[in-house]
């Protein structure tokens, strides 16, 4: 006999390309993969905030959909974001404007808390996000973010899902850290990309993970780093083992390859959302074992299982 088991979903940061996470629920509705528990990180807890809402992935991306061709997301200056950082042009003018541009947001960072005007953030929040409480959602749902005070992973369990996702989808230097009771919060994607270990402490006894970071590579350029080369790759180094380490402790992880887009270009909606449902697909057969439980013919339920005194030691829960 088989009977399922409490699956977890741990949707991890990536700024824009957290959109596969859509394609990633899509998938597992069609395949008839049932959720018990849902944890997010960044654009993760946006797009699992939003499921854990309504149960449907069509839903969200139709509501992701209009809000990114909206006039309200237009205001977010994302795209000179990636026009800026991304500019591969070699005429002299592109280049001249790129430097310009590249100064300017700059001195954004360098003047102000953020990049992104708070009452702004505030206002794409409410487009997108319903004025629900995380407590009163169908499906068992977690928000990850991170302390700046302290250093310490916050994860949101109950409260307004609204302030949730927001205090997770904080990207620093582009979204101002939000102030809530004592705390400075910022991105859950500081200390936690994929937000694993939430899980089990929700109850989950297996945990699906979903990495839609970028790959790690290797930086051999030919000769001696520059110092600030240095400090960049050592950067890099470091998540990337924080996250791998975090990874290590789920069942299974899904990696849809996003990992050639900009975390600021929300322009392929389609292709990231099909690019997760290709990763569903490619590992459903073990998805599928992962989902159900041998039991012995003569149990007739499930045992109640102990639970952990303390679930997070490291974090501070609210």
């Amino acid at each position: 006999m088989f009977e399922p088991v409490r699956l977890g979903l741990a949707l991890g940061a990536g700024g824009a390309r957290g959109l596969a996470h859509i394609g990633v629920l899509k998938a597992l509705e069609r395949a008839g993969v049932k959720i018990s528990f849902l944890s997010g990180s960044s654009l993760g807890a946006l797009v699992g905030g939003l499921y854990a809402h309504c149960l449907n992935a069509d839903e969200v991306e139709r509501k992701i959909q209009d809000f990114l061709a909206g006039d309200l997301f237009k205001k977010t200056r994302l795209s000179l974001v990636k026009e800026v950082f991304h500019d591969r042009s070699a005429s002299l003018y592109s280049r001249v404007e790129t430097f310009i541009k590249k100064a300017y947001l700059h001195t954004l960072m360098l003047t102000r808390s953020s990049i992104l005007d708070p009452d702004l953030y505030q206002a794409l929040i409410e487009a997108l996000v319903p004025p629900v409480r995380i407590e009163d959602l169908p499906l068992g749902f977690s928000a990850v973010s991170t302390d700046l005070k302290s250093g310490r992973p916050v994860l949101f369990r109950s409260g307004p899902l609204r302030r949730a996702v927001a205090a997770s989808a904080a990207l620093p230097g582009v979204i101002q850290p939000l102030a809530f009771q004592g705390l400075v919060l910022t991105d859950g994607g500081v200390l936690h990309k994929v937000p694993v270990e939430p899980l089990r402490c929700m109850g989950a006894d297996k945990v699906l993970a979903v990495d839609v970071e970028m790959e790690e590579t290797s930086k051999d350029e030919g000769g001696p780093l520059r110092g600030i080369e240095v400090l960049f790759r050592v950067e890099d180094i470091e998540n990337y083992t924080l996250k791998e380490t975090a990874l290590g402790t789920a069942d299974l992880v899904l990696r849809p390859r996003v990992g050639h887009i900009h975390w600021s270009d929300f322009e392929h909606l389609a292709e990231m959302i099909q690019v997760g449902q290709d990763e569903v697909t490619e590992k459903l057969d073990d998805i599928r074992r992962l989902a159900r439980r041998r039991t012995l013919p003569f149990r007739l339920s499930r045992p109640a299982e102990a639970r952990p005194a303390a679930c997070w030691l490291d974090w501070i829960e609210i």
